[in-house]
């Protein structure tokens, strides 16, 4: 694991100023923004660090060398040399690399631009990214090698960094202002990467039922962009966060007693996760994403909710949970309707239910009892994993069946009321 700076240069002759991140001015007025992110981000970076440079053939010959290395250069003294001179003045021992890159005008020139900068970026990387001068599709490219990295190296962003000199006005009115009124605001982008994660975080959730990215994310994602609510920060996020995650662990395992509880804290820990988002409008959006599917949710007793969880694990390709689910709730059916007993849990009546399903008891409805059967038959497939010598399903078979069973079964409860 090493931290990382990677940064690119262009050909343009950049005006001298200084920068301010955070409220922090940096030390000197500097000639490239980069000079100033080593004081910024990299003061307590060790040997093993290093900061990357991306550039061009012309941005080298300009930019990187000085005057006395090339003719063509913009200043007397280049990045290369005034890296080393931050480095010294901030007494760094990290190494600089210089990675050269093309133009990007190509689409085969874009992918060896992707390559260069993807084999610069070890296992467990933390990167610190700086955007300021990349180039025609670069800013674009640069999140799409970052998500990559992020994937399949296991890095982590710290920050994603620009330097607004537009901010003050455009280059000649920057030019024509003191020294000392040169102050470039450096823009922390990196809550738009945050945006994305959480966006696919949410969508894997409601696509598939998994909350671990959601958990994996957690509330330090967003913790610096948070506004102070009720005396903590973030306490809302942290419980829905919390409890869509222990909402995901359940179904999966099928604790069907924590339903009705878990669905109710996910909706009692929604509005105070939605006025801590007051100030971060681009998330809310997501989480109403969230509000509307729980919202929607029947959970008057145990049964409507057995269903209401049946239709989730439906809608989310949890077939084998669907199945255990259906049929226990079936069983919860018997014991309050026909048992007159709110004991869900009592094993005693449990297997009387069961007996009562399995015998065709004549105070069932019939169309309980016709579910239960061939519940009972695709649950068996599943449950043994296809070593059965009869009865065998085809795997494309149990989803058509599940939405057919639970379909009946909320027709069934309707019309009942």
């Amino acid at each position: 694991m090493s931290y990382k700076l990677l940064s690119f240069i262009g050909p343009t002759r950049y005006i001298e100023a200084y920068y301010v991140y955070n409220n922090k001015k940096s030390q000197k007025a500097c000639q490239f923004i980069q000079e100033a992110l080593l004081e910024f981000f990299c003061k307590d970076w060790e040997k093993d660090d290093q900061a990357v440079i991306f550039l061009t053939e012309e941005s080298r010959r300009k930019n990187w060398l000085s005057k006395s290395e090339c003719e063509d250069a913009n200043f007397d003294k280049g990045l290369k040399d005034r890296l080393e001179d931050a480095k010294k003045r901030l007494k760094l021992n990290f190494s600089v690399k210089e990675v050269e890159i093309p133009e990007g005008k190509t689409e085969e020139e874009l992918w060896e631009i992707f390559e260069k900068i993807n084999s610069n970026i070890s296992e467990e990387d933390i990167l610190v990214f700086d955007i300021t001068h990349s180039f025609r599709s670069l800013p674009m490219l640069t999140l799409v090698v970052l998500n990559y990295v992020k994937f399949l190296k296991n890095v982590k962003i710290n920050q994603i960094v620009y330097g607004a000199m537009e901010a003050l006005g455009s280059p000649d009115e920057v030019r024509r202002m003191p020294l000392e009124e040169r102050k470039i605001p450096v823009f922390n982008l990196t809550p738009f990467v945050s945006l994305f994660d959480w966006t696919v975080a949410i969508e894997r959730f409601l696509q598939t039922g998994s909350a671990e990215m959601i958990s994996k994310l957690g509330i330090e994602e967003l913790k610096p962009l948070l506004t102070k609510t009720k005396g903590e920060v973030g306490r809302g996020l942290r419980n829905l966060i919390n409890s869509l995650y222990l909402f995901s662990q359940n179904v999966s395992t099928c604790r069907a007693p924590d339903f009705k509880s878990n669905i109710e804290r996910i909706l009692n820990s929604l509005p105070d996760a939605e006025e801590e988002l007051e100030k971060l409008r681009p998330f809310r959006p997501l989480f109403w994403k969230i509000k509307d599917r729980f919202s929607n949710m029947q959970i008057n007793d145990d049964i409507t909710c057995g269903l209401e969880t049946t239709r989730w694990c439906l809608e989310k390709g949890l077939v084998q949970q669907g199945f255990t689910i259906l049929r226990e709730t079936l069983v919860n059916y018997v014991i309050v309707n026909i048992l007159n007993s709110e004991n869900l849990k009592n094993k005693s009546y449990r297997e009387v239910a069961e007996a009562m399903l399995n015998s065709k008891y004549e105070k069932i409805p019939s169309d309980i009892l016709n579910l239960w059967h061939e519940i009972i038959d695709y649950r068996n497939d599943i449950n043994h994993a296809g070593w059965r010598e009869q009865n065998y399903h085809s795997p494309l078979n149990f989803k058509e069946k599940l939405k057919e069973f639970t379909e009946r079964f909320g027709t069934f409860l309707q019309e009942e009321r």
